[in-house]
């Protein structure tokens, strides 16, 4: 053991937030308290072995173990720090009173998103609650505003299938209580205070004064790149990005943070330079340093503090200081640091595809830079003329896309089911067009815009943005420009994450360790089965999948739902289940033959006669209703009416090898899921905590 372990000391240290993350991980995977309670044990127990080996051994395990046990109790703790009441029933509609506290726009501007603390009453204290909005909001409706609306408040929705993103969980973690829609436009009670939220409602002012002064489309992604938010610009546009490999341009993260931080840099310690007494007394790069972490920071601030762009300016100021004290900025340690920084305050954020994503391909940028092949890519020869120069620099950009593109495909399919396959290339042309011009531009624009002459820049600014537009239109309109994978399983997107940790992290022959995980995680994604039987957590929708077409009860053809199963299942949804072979199909519901000689009766919560009720069950293999079913209805294997499913959240079913899953299954007892008793929150420790719920 000592001979594969001694050539990796310098590398054991960077396995520090992954052994830390793996304890996250397994906090929010494990379903039962008890599970989570053993993985602390087991930690530990790995860290008494280690206390029996020796050398270099014995610190690795003995750290190891504790990191594990460590991460296990860090994300139980942030569990309860965040804790707040929730709503486990759907209220009427009724007028709710509160304070704005953050306002969003989504879908090109259609929609409105306001997170309002409700005022409390005789029986609820005060709640955040997120209300949806049809259309615009109301120019006063500011943080800081008081504002009165009619609206229909309801739990917070799970996952559309098991295994998808959860809004609940992710909820949980920002004091989010209850979900809603408002029935009409909100009424303004009073304004914002003056000085009340000042950096974000300097954001909103941002959002109106961009697109008033550059137009609605340019204007949107200015509002993307400034301030962090999507919401205006066009859903079809926010798409073609998304295919071309490009939104990640349009929210504010380590890309925009270090094109700041860099021209922020370069450009103080220029004019520092010009001073000539003070250039002879001081570290004039020091000094730019500083000012550089300070514009990094205001910059995340200002888009909105969102997680992506406070890791990039924790990262930013890492290298920074690391330039101040003349170390290696660009280092794997200083990575793992940020990391576990991250990990520490908020462990959730390992479960962001943002955190994954971004670690992912800076780490890989590093690994690159530090290899054979980027040394004699990225490093200038003096011998070197103008023409070589060029082409080491465009190898260079093609490497470090292909690089990047190769690392961040397993995680964007992990969690999207789909990625760009010409990413390289429109990379290849936004990145420099966004960093040396258009950012540039806009920083003028803004500074400008204090004077009133923010013209003399808009007519150079506007083309730039509808280039940047064009080229994510462009390559998303190319044959092929898509790849979309069935939902992958955890386990092999575990073992795919582990392989490129492995390859990327050691140096020496431990490193290919990570091969065959990488193959096998990459096989077992691929070739998985798929379920074939898609259930609402209110039975009200029920999908199969077959032939690669997703066929549904109700419908509802670019409904947010079968949207969403379409997705997940690489398939189209243009069918009803009324148009498979074989199906018999009433105002009452279908009975459908699925594979696996499995019959389903979906039900639609139509009056069925009692009788007539009760043959069609004893009928079928699995029967679905949105309505309570009664003790006659006796399917031969599973009866998911509402009653179950409201236990169970959505079901996902895998007809031939009838295998079972639901949200409930994966969430367990963890505070989020549909199965939790309400109100109490599980504790590694002592008995459960009350957390209390939302009565009215």
């Amino acid at each position: 053991m000592t001979a594969l372990l001694e050539p990796e000391r310098d590398r054991w240290l960077l396995f520090a937030p992954v052994a830390f993350g793996l304890g996250i991980a397994l906090w929010f995977g494990l379903p039962a308290t008890a599970q989570r309670q053993a993985a602390v044990l087991a930690g530990l127990a790995v860290a008494l072995a280690g206390l029996g080996l020796g050398g270099l051994a014995r610190r690795v395990v003995l750290a190891a173990g504790l990191l594990i046990a460590a991460g296990v109790v860090a994300a139980d703790v942030r569990s309860a720090l965040v804790a707040e009441p929730r709503l486990h029933h759907r209220l009427t509609s009724a007028d709710i009173t509160g304070t704005v506290e953050a306002v969003d726009v989504r879908d090109g501007g259609a929609r409105g998103i306001v997170v309002l603390r409700r005022d409390a009453s005789s029986v609820d204290p005060a709640i955040r609650v997120r209300l949806s909005f049809a259309g615009g909001l109301p120019e006063g409706v500011r943080p800081g505003a008081r504002m009165a609306v009619e609206a229909v408040l309801g739990p917070l929705p799970g996952p559309v299938l098991p295994g998808a993103h959860d809004p609940a969980r992710r909820a949980w973690f920002e004091g989010i209580s209850a979900t809603g829609r408002a029935m009409d436009a909100p009424r303004l009670l009073a304004p914002a205070p003056n000085g009340n939220a000042w950096l974000a409602n300097r954001r909103a002012d941002l959002a109106e004064f961009l697109p008033r002064q550059l137009g609605p489309d340019a204007g949107a992604i200015a509002v993307a790149l400034v301030v962090g938010e999507q919401g205006q610009v066009a859903p079809q546009l926010l798409e073609a990005m998304r295919l071309s490999g490009l939104a990640h341009l349009l929210t504010v993260s380590g890309f925009h943070i270090s094109v700041v931080v860099g021209g922020a840099f370069l450009l103080v310690r220029r004019l520092l330079a010009l001073w000539p007494w003070l250039a002879l007394r001081v570290s004039v790069s020091r000094i730019a340093a500083a000012a550089a972490g300070v514009a990094g920071t205001a910059y995340a601030l200002l888009s909105g503090g969102d997680v992506p762009a406070v890791r990039a300016a924790i990262t930013a100021w890492i290298v920074l200081v690391a330039l101040m004290l003349g170390r290696d900025p660009f280092s794997l340690r200083l990575l793992a640091f940020a990391a576990m920084i991250i990990l520490l305050f908020r462990p959730e954020a390992l479960l962001n595809p943002s955190f994954q994503l971004s670690f992912a391909a800076v780490t890989s940028l590093v690994v690159l830079a530090r290899s054979a092949l980027g040394q004699r890519l990225f490093l200038r020869q003096p011998e070197d003329g103008l023409l070589v120069r060029a082409g080491r620099v465009l190898a260079a950009m093609l490497l470090t896309g292909l690089v990047a593109e190769l690392v961040l495909t397993p995680i964007a399919l992990a969690h999207f089911g789909r990625t760009g396959v010409y990413g390289v290339f429109a990379n290849l042309l936004a990145i420099p067009l966004t960093s040396f011009l258009i950012m540039p531009l806009l920083a003028l624009f803004l500074l400008l815009s204090l004077v009133g002459l923010e013209g003399a820049v808009g007519w150079a600014l506007v083309p730039a943005l509808d280039a940047l537009a064009g080229i994510g239109t462009s390559v998303s309109s190319w044959p092929g420009a898509k790849f979309a994978l069935p939902a992958v399983p955890l386990a092999a997107f575990a073992l795919v994450m582990a392989g490129m940790l492995l390859l990327g992290l050691f140096a020496g022959r431990l490193r290919w360790a990570g091969a065959p995980m990488l193959l096998l995680g990459i096989g077992w994604a691929v070739l998985a089965p798929r379920p074939d039987l898609l259930i609402t957590s209110d039975g009200r929708q029920v999908g199969v999948v077959a032939h690669g077409r997703l066929y549904t009860l109700r419908g509802h053809r670019g409904g947010f739902v079968p949207s969403m199963w379409a997705e997940r299942s690489v398939s189209f949804a243009d069918g009803r289940l009324a148009d498979l072979p074989g199906a018999r199909c009433n105002a009452a519901g279908c009975a459908v033959g699925l594979s696996g000689s499995l019959q389903l009766l979906a039900l639609t919560g139509e009056p069925v006669a009692p009788d007539a009720l009760a043959a069609a069950c004893s009928a079928a293999d699995i029967v679905t209703s949105p309505d309570p079913l009664p003790d006659a209805c006796a399917p031969r294997w599973l009866q998911l009416d509402r009653a179950a499913l409201r236990e169970t959240g959505a079901v996902a079913i895998h007809s031939k090898g009838r295998h079972f899953d639901s949200v409930a299954a994966r969430a367990g007892d963890h505070v989020w899921s549909p199965s939790a008793l309400p109100g109490e929150r599980p504790r590694l420790l002592g008995k459960p905590a009350w957390t209390g719920v939302v009565a009215e």
